[in-house]
């Protein structure tokens, strides 16, 4: 029996050799994923290009890009077990600061009058 043990013990250690994998350089450039299924975050430098060129930018796309940010903020933050203000503020407040922003020139021609 403990001959047994031993033997398997063996072709354990050698298993683990043959399939340790070796780091090659070629190793690391090859992705197991494509790049146009990976998302912005998992993308490295030298991908970026041709990640930005596989996007779609037709109308159909981009509403499909808003679509799914809605859906992720949505669920996310909105449709929980546990509600709280973090979801609606977050809109309120890029509605304050979209609005700001649009109306920054005509505020700052208010600012530099003066009122005697």
């Amino acid at each position: 029996m403990g001959n047994v043990f031993h033997q398997s013990k063996g072709a354990d250690q050698e298993r683990k050799r043959h399939t340790q994998r070796v780091d090659t350089q070629d190793s690391k450039m090859v992705s197991p994923v494509p790049v146009k299924e990976k998302k912005l975050m998992e993308v490295k430098l030298g991908e970026l290009p041709g990640w930005i060129l596989m996007r779609d930018f037709t109308p159909k796309g981009i509403a499909g890009a808003f679509q799914r940010g809605y859906y992720w903020y949505y669920n996310k933050y909105i449709n929980v077990k546990k509600e709280g203000v973090a979801g609606i503020s977050m809109v309120l407040a890029a509605y304050v600061l979209f609005n700001y922003y649009s109306s920054y020139k005509e505020l700052k021609h208010e600012r530099l009058r003066k009122y005697h």
